[in-house]
């Protein structure tokens, strides 16, 4: 799942498009990797969470208010964690 969204944001960012559907599966898929990524170990954990805010800042030169939904998502994960 993290390396799908890695994969999608970085072709997000390299071409123009406006695809909703496709930014909408993106944050889809972002929500599903932090659940995931909580359920693991602590080290394990932190090496996605780090993976997975490197998709974040991506994302946010995509426009169209993903990188601001995978803020809101991150936020929650992490109100939840402690």
């Amino acid at each position: 799942m993290v390396f799908y969204c890695e994969r999608a944001a970085g072709f997000s960012s390299d071409i123009a498009s406006d695809d909703e559907g496709y930014f909408d599966a993106l944050v889809r898929m972002f929500e599903q990797a932090l659940k995931s990524a909580n359920g693991l170990s602590p080290e394990r954990r932190d090496e996605f969470m780090t993976r997975l805010d490197r998709v974040r800042a991506i994302s946010h030169k995509v426009g169209y208010g993903v990188g601001d939904d995978m803020d809101f998502l991150l936020s929650k994960f992490r109100l939840k964690s402690l």
